[in-house]
């Protein structure tokens, strides 16, 4: 907006001809130019995504199936806690797999099929559980849907 050269108020500038507070003529100076602002600014954006929510049926099979690699966290954007989940199922799966297999109570492959069986058949329980509880909320705060 641009001010009168007499009085320093500010004026419209349609007000060329005389100043509503002063009365003075010509209150804009001749060099005084306006500028399109939305070609400083740019163009809105017309397309906004709009977050859509995760599956709590996909959340739950992903928990029953491959819930001892963590993908059920990493479904729902939560990275630390799928990365967690993937060590200690990793850890677990091998540490018991060698006691399993060094203290001679299994000597073939099936000390380490057996912890992987327990962890499947535990993140299969936990799926299920998932699965019947309904305030349930991904890595953005949002509810399942």
């Amino acid at each position: 907006m641009p001010y009168c050269k007499f009085c320093h108020h500010e004026i419209s500038k349609f007000d060329r001809d005389v100043c509503p507070f002063c009365g003075g003529v010509n209150p804009i100076d001749s060099e005084y130019k306006t500028m399109d602002v939305t070609r400083q600014i740019g163009k809105i954006k017309d397309e906004v995504e709009l977050y859509k929510s995760k599956s709590h049926l996909s959340f739950s099979l992903y928990a029953m199936f491959l819930g001892m690699f963590g993908v059920h966290n990493f479904y729902i954007k939560k990275t630390k806690l799928g990365i967690i989940n993937l060590i200690t199922s990793f850890l677990f799966e091998i540490s018991l797999g060698l006691i399993l297999y060094f203290t001679g109570a299994i000597k073939n492959a099936l000390a380490f099929l057996l912890p992987f069986l327990i962890l499947f058949l535990f993140y299969l329980i936990v799926g299920l559980i998932y699965l019947k509880k309904d305030s349930l909320k991904d890595g953005e705060g949002e509810f399942l849907r």
